[in-house]
């Protein structure tokens, strides 16, 4: 930056050395590119500031994130189940994925949605579950009837 700031001046410099008459369109066309420069190097020099600030707080984030993954490792199974589905006041279900056999949690209320959902595998992407009977419904849990989704 401080590389481009001394461009800028020189070529401000050259631009006063050639003593063009004040008040010349040439003059007055010169004077504004050299200012439009300068005012573009102090935009580019914000976001630089903003950009290495985002970069820092992101870092922090990852930080915390990582930190949380050691964490968890040192759990126990038990706490590790706890983990993904730990919402008392929500049923979970339990795939398996059949691509990294990572254990994938979602809302019990997906399988009965009107709307067809696809839940994907966070770790691979790998579809493990699509509410709209193309696939067997994870163990343990049987579809609801019609009647009993209706409200009376």
């Amino acid at each position: 930056m401080d590389e481009l700031r001394e461009r800028i001046a020189y070529l401000q410099g050259l631009a006063e050395g050639l003593k063009l008459e004040e008040g010349k369109d040439e003059a007055r066309i010169l004077s504004q590119v050299i200012d439009i420069i300068a005012d573009l190097a102090d935009q580019l020099e914000d976001l630089q500031v903003a950009l290495e600030d985002l970069e820092d707080y992101v870092d922090s984030f990852d930080d915390e994130l990582f930190e949380d993954d050691e964490d968890f490792d040192d759990e126990d199974d038990e706490i590790e189940d706890d983990y993904y589905c730990c919402e008392d006041d929500i049923d979970y279900v339990e795939v398996e994925c059949p691509q990294c056999h990572d254990i994938i949690c979602f809302e019990s209320d997906i399988i009965d949605d009107e709307d067809i959902i696809e839940v994907t595998c966070p770790n691979c992407s790998k579809v493990v579950f699509v509410n709209d009977g193309s696939m067997p419904l994870p163990e343990g849990y049987e579809k609801r009837d019609d009647e009993e989704n209706r409200d009376d």
